[in-house]
């Protein structure tokens, strides 16, 4: 009773804040202007300040009123901040215990700047026992000095040397934690600024690998190990060495993972390294363990959540490289007709909207037709801005194989012209290599005046780059959908056999 008496003299000395929290129950009739935007942006009516500032307030974004809405919402949401609900089962046990310890510290240091001191004491020995486990090295540290300093107050000498000694002991894992943490972000600034500044570090990245792993080691630190391994899978992937990548990633399962979210225990993504697995799988183009790896992983992922949109994507585009084209439009049917999938950002929708041209062409139904207008699709001229690159390519080339399919001599010439206009323009070879190559033979296909014999012989070699050459994963820089191989295989087939070619051939042979 007496620390209660405490708390509630503390509060009521200082008064309260008002709390502002945003409705989050519509059903609840909340008629404010905030909350009104609230409601607007979580339901995908507003999409810009434009449209919110049009539909609240019927005028601009510049408009006072405007501002001041915006301005309450975002205090309130950075209010709830404090009222996250981290019991749900998608936390794990780490990221649970590591936002209950800094709401912990927190109240130690409000409570000792009240005089509440006995209480603070009273909880920071079970905060400094649960951030050690967890290795939360700055609050263990922050803990400590706390504690370390109460026992100074109050005189008490023994149990001050024995948190002094701790603290002088974690100070030096804690040095050694941050100078690893140093030379990771030191080297992935330089990953993530440019390709050129890629390759002028990666060279050091290996020995910066080994160095933290060393003084993982040295520390038995599970959070070091895993911070040199979140390193090794990026040096992995910028190098190909996908299989590397398989091998870690499974290990890290094996060791971390593989259990419920409250057994999980450390600073580890389950899904980064899903999605590294998932585009080793893509890039060694090794279909079927990775459509079981896939398969058994997605069940585990919640319906309709984001994570479960991006999963999903990376397993129809393994599904699309390994020609299992049944299988991959019963995926795109389960995407599409998700409740979330009008939520989705635009660009995602749109690479949907091209994966469903390639199906039809592949694997044509009634089902996947519905709703889709395969003749306007064709007929578009796709303009998508610089940084989507890709989706041109994709889009230009599935509309090729329409045409060929369809014997249109005039309109394929014409698409073909369209596509080495925009390579000219926008393709760097370094960056769009395959794309490049892909290009160079449905021009040949055009100067070989579809002659199989020919366009064949003459396309060899660069078929033979395209299957040493390995495919980007990047989904919006370079949207391979099916191998550029297997699309030429299915061209020299079409072109060999569509008696429209065969009737070309004849009456434009050169005479003798």
């Amino acid at each position: 009773m007496k620390e209660i008496r405490q708390l509630i003299k503390i509060v009521r000395k200082k008064g309260q804040r008002s709390i502002q929290l945003v409705n989050q129950n519509f059903r609840k009739n909340e008629t404010s202007k905030d909350n009104l935007l609230y409601e607007g942006i979580t339901n995908n009516k507003f999409t810009s300040d434009e449209s919110a500032a049009k539909d609240v307030f019927g005028t601009d974004p510049g408009n006072r009123n405007y501002r001041n809405a915006k301005g309450k919402l975002k205090s309130k949401l950075l209010n709830h901040l404090y009222f996250l609900d981290y019991d749900k089962e998608s936390y794990t046990d780490y990221q649970k215990a590591e936002y209950e310890a800094l709401h912990c510290l927190h109240q130690c240091k409000i409570l000792i700047k009240e005089g509440a001191n006995e209480i603070a004491s009273k909880m920071l020995p079970h905060l400094i026992k649960t951030t050690k486990y967890y290795e939360l090295s700055e609050i263990t540290i922050e803990a400590l000095s706390l504690l370390r300093n109460e026992y100074a107050h109050d005189g008490k000498l023994t149990p001050f040397k024995e948190v002094e000694d701790e603290l002088k002991q974690y100070r030096v894992f804690h040095a050694a934690k941050q100078k690893c943490e140093d030379l990771y972000y030191e080297q992935m600034v330089q990953i993530n600024k440019s390709v050129s500044a890629q390759n002028r570090i990666i060279d050091k990245v290996p020995k910066t690998i080994e160095a933290i792993r060393a003084e993982a080691k040295k520390y038995k630190s599970q959070s070091l190990y895993i911070l040199a391994a979140k390193l090794e899978i990026t040096y992995n992937n910028i190098c190909w060495n996908f299989k590397d990548n398989i091998k870690l990633g499974t290990e890290l399962e094996a060791k971390y993972l593989n259990r419920s979210n409250n057994e999980i225990t450390v600073d580890l993504n389950q899904n980064a390294i899903t999605f590294s697995k998932l585009q080793a799988y893509l890039n060694l183009k090794e279909v079927k363990e990775g459509r079981k790896y896939a398969s058994d992983k997605i069940a585990t992922v919640k319906s309709g959540s984001r994570v479960w949109f991006r999963f999903s994507e990376y397993f129809f585009l393994l599904l699309m490289k390994g020609e299992q084209f049944k299988e991959a439009s019963n995926l795109f049917r389960n995407v599409r007709t998700n409740k979330n999938y009008n939520t989705l950002p635009e660009e995602i929708k749109t690479r949907w909207h091209i994966y469903r041209a390639y199906l039809i062409f592949f694997n044509d139904s009634k089902i996947l037709r519905w709703g889709f207008n395969i003749e306007d699709f064709q007929a578009e001229t796709p303009n998508y801005p610089k940084e989507y690159n890709g989706y041109n390519v994709a889009t230009l080339a599935v509309q090729f194989l329409f045409l060929l399919r369809e014997g249109n001599i005039t309109a394929i010439n014409s698409c073909v012209e369209e596509i080495t206009k925009y390579k000219s323009a926008h393709l760097d070879k370094r960056h769009n290599y395959r794309s490049s190559i892909f290009i160079r033979l449905l021009e040949i296909v055009i100067d070989k005046e579809f002659d199989y014999d020919q366009i064949k012989e003459k396309g060899e070699n660069y078929y033979k780059k395209l299957v040493k050459a390995p495919i980007p994963s990047d989904l919006t820089q370079d949207t391979e959908i099916v191998p550029y191989e297997v699309l030429w295989k299915h061209i020299l087939n079409v072109i060999k056999t569509n008696k429209a070619y065969v009737h070309f051939r004849f009456y434009n042979m050169s005479p003798m």
